[in-house]
């Protein structure tokens, strides 16, 4: 029993030190896992960090995990409710003055508090591999962002952190004038250009979310009213759907998981010396789509004509009126 009770602190210990969190997690960077028994398990530049399976949730290759992990830790808690109550039977006979206790309930009940232990390390083992699912995920889809994110990590830690691109898009400010945009192009080091259709055009975005993508902004009474970011993927099937990977990755990380989402893909398409001229012809069609409360709308799309074959993300900072 002391065995036990020895346990039970040390268990406690340990999660009072994953609560101790200082931070909340930043979707867009990797999570670092802490094994230390007095630790906070889930870290992001050495720091703690809360909101880590509401994140994860998010992610569809992580939330799976965190499903798994809190099903376990709500069983844990009823096995040891019900270990707890065969353990409290005898014993109140015993304080009641029963001269023959049902021990062998307490017996039962110490084995079902030991059961908690096994289910409490599978259900932190499933939430680990959930971060190491979204850790995957991001070098999978941004392998090119690691180092500004790293360089960037001083000033995200000066404030308070929120997900990308809510309330801007890529870097540029909804309702900025043109100058305003076109500073935070130049200093971005990205070229700018104004085409006669009004529509303004940045070679790069100043945060760099998604790799190789150009924006064009579009104003109204000279303020940024809509940016469509611009993809054009290699000219081959392979580098074409990697792309695609890598350029949904990173809005999932940034806004969640899709309101809808409706990608096709006929059979005939499926061949890699296919695909890109299924793209061309527009067979190949779909869209993803997030609406966001008192944020922009969002709209990742695939794009075939005009050639060449793009993938476009536009952002408004309303849902547009139907």
């Amino acid at each position: 029993m002391k065995a036990m009770m020895w346990m039970a602190v040390a268990l406690a210990l340990h999660g009072l030190g994953c609560v101790a969190a200082q931070q909340k997690m930043d979707p867009s960077r990797p999570i670092e896992l802490h094994t230390g028994f007095f630790a906070a398990r889930y870290k992001q530049d050495g720091k703690p960090i809360s909101d880590v399976p509401e994140w994860l949730a998010k992610e569809p290759e992580a939330a799976p995990y965190v499903s798994r992990s809190q099903a376990l830790t709500v069983l844990a808690g009823l096995v040891a409710g019900a270990g707890g109550g065969l353990i409290g039977w005898p014993v109140g006979e015993a304080l009641g003055g029963e001269r023959d206790p049902v021990w062998p309930l307490a017996g039962a009940g110490a084995v079902a508090i030991a059961l908690t232990i096994p289910l409490a390390i599978w259900s932190v083992s499933n939430m680990d591999s959930a971060a190491e699912a979204h850790n995957r995920l991001l070098l999978q889809g941004s392998e090119w962002s690691a180092a500004p994110k790293r360089e960037a990590a001083p000033a995200e830690r000066a404030g308070p952190v929120a997900p990308p691109a809510r309330l801007e898009a890529f870097g540029f400010v909804f309702g900025a004038t043109r100058p305003t945009s076109l500073a935070a192009c130049q200093k971005a080091g990205h070229t700018w250009s104004e085409e006669e259709d009004g529509v303004a055009r940045c070679s790069g975005t100043p945060t760099e979310s998604i790799a190789g993508a150009s924006a064009e902004l579009t104003f109204e009474d000279e303020r940024l009213s809509a940016v469509e970011v611009v993809i054009r993927p290699p000219e081959d099937a392979q580098g074409w759907a990697t792309s695609f990977r890598a350029t949904e990755a990173a809005l999932i990380r940034i806004f969640g998981k899709s309101a809808q989402r409706s990608f096709v893909i006929p059979d005939e398409c499926k061949a890699a010396e296919l695909f890109l001229g299924c793209v061309a012809d527009g067979r190949v069609t779909g869209s993803a789509s997030w609406s966001l409360d008192g944020g922009p709308s969002v709209v990742l799309s695939i794009i075939g004509s005009p050639p060449p074959s793009t993938l476009r993300v536009r952002l408004t900072p309303a849902l547009p009126k139907m």
